[in-house]
């Protein structure tokens, strides 16, 4: 019988919502159709081509090299010897688990340690923290793939001699020695900045026994503008402002990324979803603005935004201000704010004045959130609003933070230069790197008698000293910090230094000549000196607990607007950058390498940027105007928008224009990447890449931003240049497409009160013939154990089991941080597959985070430059009816009782026909052994050495199978997880029949790792669970549910809180009035076999 030809649809045909995940998806470009009709990539598919001949040539070979060289070999001999004295509390194959805190800057985040038999393997939240409440960071998470570096410094060395622990505690007493009488002239110290009171107690000893001695600071983030402003405008130097967004209704977020990039970013997370969580229509939620010149999660998130460059952002604020009532200072206020306020377009202004009002109809409980990075002026310019909006104390406080006398990189590099610093100790950090362009700080090392440097790896900075010191991993050393609030965090040892490592304040203490200057008697001494000389016992709960709460102490201080007056009277704001001569170049850290610091964790390099999906690079980022304006782009074809130049396509990837860019006579070349949604004439350069001196995994990565960058986040007067080069970056947004459906539902909030029902109405299932009947009567714990075969052409698995198992994902939440991705990779065993892997569309990461784009343009014919991002977590949705496995010749994936799709590995021969089969294209296939080999040899024949360093091998979970080349794998719900929490719930029910899982007992690894609580899993079959309540909440919806694969996991829809008065508004979400511009006139609604929404219904 002769199959009859399928037509695809047109564009236009297409029911779903008009989302685009790049330009190249907006566009529509014949190679991107081309690639979207592939399963797959064409090298995420295709193996190198080796012929037949060749094939059986090297078979041969290996045939008879094992058939005679190994004839003889046998396993080496090995001995097992036994503990003459069990550790406490260890028991083989079980984790134990230790609290500790991530130190990063000022901030020390809380964590709880997951070890097995004395050996870290993962990172999880503080649950007991009140504020953070078990969130954590992508890069917090990752910190275990650096403990187990194969790169970092294992030895101390002087030049290229090592030299012994005895050498260094002889050379930190020599130097204390030699400095002592002239009371630390001539030696000077440069750190990190730091929250850990150890380390502030020591620098103040420091600072006393070697009074003429410099102290020096320097982060290549700087985050002190803030204080210097508080302490203008306050007159108290030691005050620094802190936001609390779980008192905010209306926000807004001036430059400032806090939900990802700023101090406190976990815990603004938790505040501001709180306060965004709605169950019912009837709830009310809060209100964010964000007006910025990156595009960043926070501006993903904002219910308005504002594209405008850094440099506006003091006239932004002047403009807010302008609309407040400035009381008695009004006069001398407004003779400085309105000319600020003018420098903005009429548009700018419009918004900023509507945006004020809403502000001040929430005195008390709006909040001015003002970026680390923004000048002293904008920071003070934020404290007067928040102050005039009644914020103070209560969305906002001033709180006092004794960092003590600290001088800038600028000053100690004067004084190198003056010939008054004779030895320097380096504490951490990487200032031949990153310190400001102006400065060469290699050449300055160079002046100086004796350089000592602390540091985690041999680096830049490592090679221009005269000494360099091991540092201890903070998983290795014992130590302190403050969270974002001020609690202190213990910080304590998992492990004894696998390389002799010490830690910052060890060495300092043996500078500044303590008696006891191991790591525990330093902590110990500075939790008796704050807490009155408790005890051990106290101190024993202090490491129990994680932390004490405390935090820092609230000032009564005012902000005086005359002397904020006084401050604007010297300031000169600079002009907006109008167009490609004179542009603004806004550097920023990277989400993944952050400053440079994590540039060989692989994990981090290959997660892809949130927002521009960026693996292995950075790049010279630009909007769609901008790459007009330089012939990038053409402004005449939509096609030739997302490619310039066909001939730039090859093997389905699109080769980006390389340019120089150009400032104050110093410049950096790099590829372009363009960003919708950027300010017109700004340029974003994410900072940490291009390092000279790192590992394996980081040699060759991106570009080095600071050597253009001042000490300033932005410049300006900058030009951009094409050299006429290509250069393939490594991206993910065009990776496993999903076409033209209702794949993520929003609404406004508004629409939601009036129609709560309106998910059912979107998507195909509104219009499509129903799967089954009944469903409407049925429960949930109903359709999970008694759906019928309905329109099935398979019969239903055996879900039989106790428990059910299933997951719920809330859009109206989920800010795309990567924590989840992060989390799972380092869970379940998740290989990394280096760059040119991952330019074949080959990444393995079993969550990914799409972003899509909506402009609520039925028809693209320009790329859009204000579009609305939407972000959803998709990993396996555990597919009752699963289409993976009615094709998997071998059973390698099946069905068990309780609803999971799982797998087995050693029974997968990779025939990649359940990628094929799977709808949201969420399996992962190993093309090589990425756990054996290096990324450099992957293509090295099957005799080739093989083996990862037994140090990267500690960092993997025991639980979770290892796989190998061939093997296809995926999500599979932590079962390693599951089954540790039934076994210890048999074990503790004994003889009963008390074997069900308690609600909340297991957190799978992206649900525990998620700052915002976006992610619920739990027993279905127990409707009383959260999982099952948000299962029957009217937002909910199937992913393709019309597909009949009656998912176990499902999301909930986003929902927008617009402010109507504002000029940027939008009666509705622009992906839904796209979707409303292309649905057919009449839909019919079902209701959903996994919700109440658009899945099923009554069988036709």
């Amino acid at each position: 019988m002769k199959r009859a030809p399928y037509t695809h649809p047109e564009t236009a045909e297409l029911s779903g919502p008009r989302y685009w995940r790049s330009l190249d998806d907006l566009s529509q470009s014949p190679e991107f159709l081309a690639q979207v009709e592939r399963e797959f990539g064409p090298e995420a598919s295709e193996m190198n081509e080796v012929d037949r001949r060749h094939f059986f040539k090297i078979m041969a070979a290996s045939f008879a090299i094992g058939g005679l060289g190994f004839a003889g070999c046998r396993r080496p001999e090995s001995h097992i010897l036994p503990h003459s004295k069990m550790p406490e509390h260890q028991i083989p194959g079980q984790a134990l688990y230790y609290a500790t805190g991530f130190p990063l800057r000022g901030e020390t985040l809380p964590l709880l340690i997951e070890t097995h038999t004395g050996r870290p393997t993962k990172v999880e939240g503080n649950d007991d923290h009140p504020g953070y409440k078990g969130g954590t960071t992508r890069k917090a998470q990752a910190a275990i793939l650096d403990l187990y570096d194969p790169d970092r410094a294992t030895a101390h060395t002087k030049g290229s001699a090592k030299i012994s622990n005895a050498d260094v505690n002889d050379l930190l007493a020599s130097l204390n020695k030699k400095y002592a009488s002239s009371n630390g002239k001539g030696v000077a110290v440069l750190a990190e900045s730091s929250s850990s009171p150890t380390r502030l107690r020591l620098k103040q000893a420091f600072l006393k026994a070697f009074p003429q001695a410099t102290w020096a600071e320097y982060d290549a983030i700087d985050a002190t503008n803030a204080g210097i402003a508080a302490a203008k405008v306050t007159g108290n130097a030691s005050l620094q402002p802190k936001y609390d967004l779980s008192k905010a209704s209306r926000i807004l977020a001036v430059d400032a990324d806090f939900l990802d990039e700023e101090q406190g970013a976990v815990q603004f997370s938790k505040q501001f979803a709180d306060g965004r969580r709605v169950r019912s229509s009837k709830d009310e939620m809060n209100r964010l603005y964000s007006v910025e010149s990156n595009f960043s999660l926070t501006g993903a998130m904002a219910d308005h935004r504002k594209r405008l460059a850094s440099s506006q952002m003091v006239s932004f604020l002047a403009a807010i201000a302008l609309e407040l009532d400035l009381g008695v200072e009004g006069n001398a206020l407004k003779s400085v704010l309105s000319p600020l306020a003018d420098k903005l377009e009429a548009g700018t202004k419009e918004w900023a004045v509507k945006c004020a009002a809403d502000l001040k109809n929430h005195k008390g409980e709006s909040l001015v959130f003002v970026g680390q990075h923004l000048s002293p002026e904008a920071h003070a310019l934020g404290l007067l609003v928040n102050e005039k909006l009644g914020n103070l104390k209560k969305t906002v406080s001033l709180v006092s933070v004794d960092n003590g006398k600290t001088a800038t990189i600028q000053d100690l590099a004067s004084s190198i230069e003056a010939g008054s610093v004779n030895s320097l100790v380096i504490l951490g950090g990487n200032p031949v790197y990153n310190a400001p362009a102006g400065i060469d700080f290699a050449g300055l090392l160079g002046k100086v008698e004796e350089v000592v440097r602390l540091g985690y790896y041999a680096d830049e900075t490592s090679e221009a000293s005269t000494y360099h010191i091991t540092q201890a991993h903070f998983l290795e050393a014992w130590g302190d910090g403050r969270t974002y609030g001020g609690d202190v965090v213990a910080q304590q040892p998992m492990i004894l230094p696998l390389f002799d490592g010490v830690s910052e304040i060890e060495v300092l203490a043996r500078l500044v000549g303590e008696a006891n200057a191991d790591g525990y008697s330093l902590v110990y001494a500075t939790f008796q000196s704050a807490n009155g000389t408790p005890g051990k016992r106290a101190f024993e709960a202090f490491l129990n607990e994680g932390f004490k709460s405390g935090g820092y102490k609230t000032a009564n201080s005012n902000v005086s607007g005359l002397e904020l007056a006084d401050l604007l009277k010297g300031f000169t704001a600079p002009e907006a950058p109008k167009d490609k001569n004179s542009l603004e170049v806004r550097f920023l850290n990277d989400a993944s390498v952050d400053d440079g610091r994590f540039a060989n964790n692989g994990w981090l390099q290959e997660c892809p940027d949130p927002m521009t999906k960026l693996t292995w690079d950075n790049a010279i980022i630009v909007s769609p105007k901008l790459a007009k304006d330089l012939d990038i782009i053409a402004p005449d074809s939509m096609n030739q928008v997302a490619r310039k130049n066909p001939n730039k396509v090859r093997d389905g990837r699109q080769f980006a224009s390389v340019a120089t860019i150009s400032v104050d006579g110093r410049e950096i070349t790099g590829a372009i990447h363009i960003q919708p949604g950027l300010d017109n004439y700004t340029v974003v350069l994410p900072l940490g890449y291009g390092r000279t001196k790192t590992g394996r995994v980081g040699t060759g990565s991106g570009f080095s931003a600071y050597a253009i960058r001042s000490a300033a986040a932005f410049v300006s007067n900058a030009t951009l240049a094409l050299t006429g080069a290509e250069y393939q970056l490594a991206e993910t947004q065009e990776h496993w497409s999903m076409e033209g459906r209702a794949i993520v539902r929003e609404s406004n909030l508004d629409d939601y009160a009036a129609d709560k029902n309106f998910v059912s109405k979107m998507g195909m299932e509104s219009h499509s013939p129903a799967i089954y009947a009944g469903a409407e009567d049925m429960s949930t714990q109903e359709k999970i154990t008694d759906t019928p075969r309905g329109g099935s052409m398979y019969e239903h698995p055996d879900l039989t089991g106790i428990h059910q198992w299933g997951m719920s994902i809330d859009l109206n939440v989920c800010t795309g941080c990567n924590s989840c991705v992060i989390a799972c990779q380092s869970e379940n065993n998740i290989p990394i597959v280096g760059r040119d892997q991952v330019r074949r569309g080959r990444e393995m990461h079993w969550i990914r985070l799409d972003r899509y784009f909506s402009s609520g343009a039925k028809d693209n014919t320009e790329i859009p430059e204000d579009p609305q991002v939407s972000l959803q977590p998709i990993a396996c949705m555990q597919c009752e009816t699963a289409p993976c496995e009615t094709v998997c010749p071998v059973n390698a994936t099946v069905h068990d009782e309780e609803g999971l799709n799982a797998m087995a590995y050693n029974r997968c021969i990779g025939t990649r026909y359940c990628a094929n089969n799977c709808p949201y294209k969420v399996r992962r296939f190993n093309f090589f052994d990425y756990q054996q080999r290096e990324l450099d040899k992957l293509y090295l024949g099957p005799l080739a050495p093989k083996g990862m360093p037994e140090l990267v091998q500690m960092a993997q979970n025991p639980d979770v199978s290892v796989r190998m080349r061939g093997v296809m794998e995926k999500c599979t719900f932590c079962v390693q997880r599951i089954n540790q929490a039934k076994i210890a719930q048999q074990a503790k029910a004994g003889d009963s029949d008390d074997v069900r899982v308690r609600d909340g007992a297991i957190k799978v690894a992206c649900e525990q790792a998620c700052p915002t609580d976006a992610i619920v899993f739990g027993d279905l079959k127990d409707a009383n669970s959260r999982v099952s309540q948000l299962r029957e909440n009217e937002r909910t919806y199937s992913l393709l549910g019309y597909l009949n694969t009656r998912p176990r996991t499902t999301f909930m829809a986003r929902i927008r809180n617009p402010n109507p008065e504002m000029p940027d508004y939008h009666d509705m979400p622009l992906s839904k009035k796209e979707y409303k511009a292309k649905a057919p006139k009449a839909s019919v609604s079902h209701d959903s076999h996994d919700s109440h929404s658009d899945s099923e219904g009554g069988h036709h």
